[in-house]
């Protein structure tokens, strides 16, 4: 047995299994040969064999602390953490100083998400645990889930003065820090690991930080470590789908659609990547390419809300309204007070022509959540709609003043007022939309009728002008759009 402890040590492992096997056959030495056969095995990923040879080395001989702590991390690599626990408890009970068994039994207890449990179990160790990365990142977990946030910070300077924790243990403590809120902490955890990365570069972890990054809103730094790791790793369609995010961060759609296409040959049967490459064609108006990949992506996965939902925008995009509305429909039943449900369905029933049911709608969104401004728009749109311009028009004033940049808002009320007769009004209205919005081609028109009532026939026909080239504009490249990315 002495032996085969010493060849383990020294990573021979098919001797220290021979010489172990030869202690088999001495009934004094068997539990210990059949534990060590179960460090074999558990070493060698086989954890179903390694549980069998140590509960058989522990039926033998019930006081091999040793084997126990080792079953029970057996059962934790095999995702059975009771069983695990049940194994730390019993060495605890035979040996309350017993350091490896408290170690694992708390990381187990932080794992099932019995974090103040997990304290408990680790105060009679808080020396030792601070003094380990491991540790340290163990204690982050526990303060950081109960919000401990002064504990969390005092662990800082024992991270800083351990000695060169691994890399991904550095991640996983910045993690901590940016869940906790601590965001100057954690960046300055993940500046000091960019300096490692870049001396020694690592594709998984150049893009867990590129991703840290992204969370902080850092985004040069973001999109730098992320293009590292897709330079280190040319087919990783994460890192594609990283950098996708970062362009629409930075509202370059255009970026993200190249990254989002490259990930899509990569693996075109990728949920994540159908859905986020549908998600950029529908915000560029890229209609015949986004709704067959959203389409693919809710039928791989259909209990995925957020693919439903943005299914039903493409349909409303495309005028398939009652498609549209079935969607919707299905995410308002699993939750009908939603407020973001409730204004889609609201603004469907508008679009349907169904103003009554609209109306509906759009004020029980509105009740869940006063200050919306497409929800207020959309009830402001029906009252107009139906000619109720006693509540239309304060609708849109009350929205205005709330949000004073909204320029569709500037538009409505405008018409409203011109059609009202209410000309000074109605041109303050108008000329603000214009200027927030130049490029609104309905802004221009109704300005454009405005002035032509007051008698100004030129500037009239400039605004009327402008309107018109806007809308042929506008048509020329959404024809442009929906050809781009049709397949070859």
């Amino acid at each position: 047995m002495e032996s085969a402890v010493r060849l383990l040590n020294q990573g021979q492992v098919a001797q220290a299994e021979a010489e172990a096997r030869q202690a088999l056959a001495n009934p004094t030495t068997r539990p210990l040969a059949l534990s060590m056969l179960g460090t074999i095995r558990l070493q060698q990923g086989q954890y179903e064999e390694s549980a069998k040879f140590l509960t058989h080395a522990l039926a033998l001989n019930p006081r091999l602390a040793g084997a126990r702590t080792t079953l029970g991390d057996a059962y934790v690599l095999q995702d059975k953490p009771k069983l695990a626990e049940k194994c730390f408890l019993e060495v605890l009970r035979l040996d309350p100083d017993n350091l490896n068994a408290r170690f694992d039994l708390l990381k187990v207890e932080a794992s099932q998400r019995n974090f103040q449990q997990s304290l408990e179990t680790a105060r009679p160790i808080m020396s030792e645990l601070v003094k380990s990365d491991e540790g340290i990142l163990l204690l982050a977990t526990d303060y950081g889930a109960l919000g401990k946030k002064e504990e969390l910070k005092g662990l800082i300077a024992p991270w800083q003065r351990s000695s060169e924790p691994s890399d991904e243990l550095s991640l996983e403590f910045g993690d901590v820090l940016l869940a906790a809120g601590m965001e100057a902490e954690a960046k300055t955890v993940f500046e000091a690991e960019e300096t490692r990365i870049a001396v020694h570069p690592s594709p998984a972890l150049a893009l867990k930080l590129g991703n840290n990054y992204l969370a902080l809103g850092i985004l040069d730094r973001a999109e730098k470590n992320t293009a590292l790791a897709l330079s280190l790793a040319p087919d990783c369609t994460a890192c594609n789908l990283t950098l996708a995010q970062i362009a629409e961060r930075q509202e370059n759609s255009e970026k993200a659609l190249s990254y989002l296409v490259a990930a899509k040959k990569r693996e075109p049967e990728n949920p994540e990547v159908l859905f986020e490459f549908g998600k950029v064609c529908l915000e560029r108006n890229l209609l015949d390419d986004a709704l067959p990949a959203l389409e693919k992506a809710v039928a791989m996965k259909p209990d995925q809300d957020s693919y439903v939902y943005v299914l039903g925008s493409a349909n409303v995009a495309r005028r398939n309204y009652t498609v549209a509305a079935s969607l919707f429909g299905q995410l308002l039943q699993k939750k009908p007070q939603d407020a973001i449900l409730n204004y889609a369905v609201g603004a469907v029933y508008y679009l349907q022509g169904k103003y009554t049911e609209a109306e509906s709608s759009l004020k029980q969104s509105l009740a869940a959540q006063p200050d919306q401004i497409a929800a207020s728009y959309y009830l402001g749109l029906t009252y107009d709609a139906i000619g109720d311009d006693d509540q239309s028009v304060p609708i849109f004033r009350n929205l205005l003043k709330s949000h004073p940049q909204h320029a569709p808002s500037y538009v409505k009320l405008g018409g409203i007022l011109l059609r009202k007769h209410q000309y000074d009004e109605a041109r303050q209205d108008l000329e603000r939309a214009v200027s927030l919005d130049p490029d609104s081609a309905e802004a221009h028109y109704q300005f454009g009728m405005l002035l032509s009532r007051l008698g100004k026939t030129a500037e009239a026909d400039g605004q009327l002008a402008e309107a018109h080239k806007l809308e042929a504009e506008q048509r020329a490249q959404k024809d442009v759009r929906l050809h781009v990315l049709l397949p070859d």
